[in-house]
């Protein structure tokens, strides 16, 4: 599956894309419940996906940057589960508001923070 990042869920994510196998995905919540029955299924939806790339992303960090004026500037860069939470999302360009939404494989998700401006 593609996922790619806009804005500033890019730089929480570190990369403008990657691709994760949704089977990656089902072994890690299968490994975080304990349980078989809590992920017995063969599919992965985007909540599952957006729990997982919380859990496996940098938490909140600061990077050194150099402002205009030749200084060091410190720039805070959030956490990707802190994006997750105030994001949009297309699936193959249409959008998605439920959790629920069961994911493939030659699915495309576009993880879209808010914007400035209006």
């Amino acid at each position: 599956m593609r996922i790619r990042y806009f804005a500033s869920a890019a730089a929480a994510a570190g990369t403008k894309e990657e691709f994760l196998d949704l089977a990656t995905i089902e072994e890690s919540s299968l490994n975080n419940s304990g349980t078989e029955t809590a992920s017995a299924h063969s599919s992965v939806t985007l909540g599952e996906l957006l729990d997982y790339l919380s859990a496996h992303r940098a938490p909140e960090t600061v990077k050194e940057t150099v402002g205009s004026d030749g200084q060091p500037v410190l720039q805070r860069i959030p956490s990707l589960a802190r994006v997750l939470g105030q994001s949009s999302f297309l699936i193959n360009g249409k959008n998605e508001r439920s959790r629920d939404r069961v994911l493939k494989e030659s699915d495309m998700v576009d993880i879209l923070p808010p914007f400035a401006g209006g």
